[in-house]
């Protein structure tokens, strides 16, 4: 029996060995699996900062909506401020406008300027787009005669303003006039007398003039 274990002893030394050998392989090839430890606290807080960061982005993004709508309203204002407008009775020839036994809606159709476009060679009306202060004129030329004058009424929706009258038995007359007006949205145009006549030529002596001062 001493002989066996003085030889079997070393078989157990190297059965140990390969046996730890094997268990050191399997721990070198065994994968690495990080381990995490959950921090509520952190959790919280790390939860709340992105809660903060969306709140700012979408105030970011209200602030700038409200100011492309501000830019955009002072656009609007701006290119409504730009209102002007000068025409002549005649684009061309010369002609004696009346006399009618009514009143007529005298019709500016040489336009040399229409910045807003609120005027209308069409109809003769100024059509104010926003409330503010205007300013008009109305110049009229005419022929003397003994019995119709040269005359113009400026109407302010549907109000007779101010009036423009010439009356001479011969030669050419001219009479002008002008005002200020405070205007809600409406029109404004001139308008001839029954009875009263006038002339306008290549010169375009005839005009109606406009514009806006400020609005209100």
């Amino acid at each position: 029996c001493f002989h066996c274990c003085c030889w079997s002893a070393p078989s157990l030394q190297l059965n140990l060995k390969r046996i730890h050998s094997e268990d050191e392989r399997a721990r070198i090839t065994e994968p690495t699996v990080p381990r995490f430890t959950l921090d509520i606290s952190q959790l919280i807080i790390f939860v709340q900062y992105i809660s903060d960061v969306a709140a700012e982005l979408a105030a970011a993004k209200a602030k700038a909506n409200v100011t492309e709508n501000q830019v955009e309203a002072l656009r609007r204002e701006g290119e409504a401020k730009r209102l002007a407008f000068s025409a002549a009775l005649l684009e061309s020839g010369s002609v004696n406008h009346g006399p009618f036994n009514t009143h007529t809606t005298m019709v500016f159709r040489h336009v040399t300027t229409n910045i807003g476009n609120a005027y209308s060679p069409s109809t003769g009306l100024f059509t104010a787009p926003v409330r503010g202060v205007y300013h008009f004129e109305f110049h009229i030329y005419g022929h003397g005669s003994s019995t119709e004058p040269t005359s113009a009424l400026l109407i302010k929706n549907g109000v007779q303003i101010f009036a423009t009258y010439e009356k001479q038995t011969s030669g050419g007359q001219k009479t002008c006039n002008g005002v200020t007006l405070m205007l809600n949205i409406g029109d404004v145009f001139v308008r001839l007398p029954a009875n009263s006549w006038v002339h306008d030529n290549q010169d375009h002596h005839t005009t109606f003039s406009g514009h806006l001062l400020f609005t209100m």
